[in-house]
């Protein structure tokens, strides 16, 4: 009987001590239930991180923007508000200077060669300093952002006059530089300055389209690759060096270069979907460019990257290490 009462002692001080030892991990990826991103990317990947180690650790996802925001998601990861976070690089003002070359136009055909290009450039080192304070889990470039257009073109050759707006500085831009007034908005404020005839157009990715009510105030796409935002999913190294072997391995098998890969690849599919939607519906048009047009735009968005790049030292050798990774990628899907 003793014998019996020891080893259910002991079983339950075993259990405690697996409870005890539980590592929880507060994850935010500024999205919540019903949204597609939550859905179908962000909450799967955290069950497939919580079946790896079931009481060592396990990931409590914090929905929307309650505990964190975009403009501010970065400082709560480093003060352990929340430990897991979405950011894109350009909200972290002079930090991923080198790290937004993936922001470039005309380089990468799709978020998914973009985002694998990404991983590689970080693993060489080049972006250590950018990364000093946190882990990248993975690492996201986003799909490129097109021309949205409230009228038809007259012409593809001459766009001034139009009033675009550019949500970045890589996309600003490419709008200064296609020969546009640049109008300095949020994306979500995209809607309302084209319904009050404040703007012209935007230069977004197709992701938004239906999220900001473009198919409302727009009916023509000029579909070229003018510019993105990167980011990351990310955490401190502190909190990843205090994490016991096993939970280190529930996250090292699902981050890294293929995670990005798939990360890139379910923006891609969401691209996807709404630019197929634009163009089946008979009051939008979508056009692309042909040879010719497509080399003269990328000409002039030259001059785009080299003023964006003037602020950052060192980004010259990054752009040409990210060039040489995206068309390695391009090789091995063709």
């Amino acid at each position: 009987m003793k014998a019996l009462l020891l080893a259910a002692a002991l079983g339950l001080a075993a259990a405690q001590n697996a409870v005890a030892e539980e590592t929880v991990l507060r994850f935010t990826p500024l999205a919540q239930s019903g949204q597609a991103s939550f859905d179908q990317f962000y909450k799967p990947w955290a069950d497939k991180v919580n079946a790896v180690a079931p009481g060592a650790l396990r990931l409590e996802l914090r929905e929307g923007m309650v505990i964190a925001n975009v403009t501010n998601v970065y400082e709560r990861v480093k003060s352990d508000v929340t430990h897991i976070g979405f950011n894109l690089f350009n909200y972290v003002s002079g930090k991923f200077q080198l790290s937004e070359v993936a922001a470039l136009p005309f380089t990468a055909e799709n978020a998914e060669q973009g985002s694998v290009a990404l991983w590689r450039l970080y693993k060489t080192g080049m972006l250590d300093a950018e990364f000093d304070e946190v882990r990248p889990l993975m690492l996201l470039a986003l799909p490129q952002s097109i021309l949205h257009l409230s009228k038809p073109l007259k012409s593809l050759d001459d766009l001034s006059g139009l009033r675009i707006v550019g949500a970045t500085q890589m996309t600003a831009l490419s709008a200064k530089y296609l020969g546009t007034q640049v109008i300095t908005l949020s994306s979500p404020e995209v809607y309302t300055a084209m319904l009050r005839n404040m703007a012209d157009g935007a230069i977004l990715s197709w992701n938004p389209y239906f999220t900001f009510k473009l198919n409302e105030v727009t009916t023509y796409h000029v579909d070229a690759p003018l510019g993105t935002a990167a980011g990351m999913l990310f955490m401190t190294r502190k909190v990843y060096d205090s994490l016991s072997p096993e939970a280190k391995h529930a996250l090292d098998i699902n981050s890294g270069e293929e995670a990005s890969r798939a990360w890139g690849k379910w923006w891609d599919g969401d691209n996807d979907k709404s630019r197929k939607a634009a163009q089946n519906d008979p009051k939008q048009t979508v056009v692309t460019l042909d040879a010719a047009r497509r080399a003269v735009w990328s000409k002039k968005l030259d001059g785009a990257i080299e003023e964006w790049g003037k602020s950052r030292p060192g980004i010259d050798k990054a752009i040409t290490e990210y060039r040489r990774l995206v068309a390695e990628v391009k090789a091995e899907q063709h």
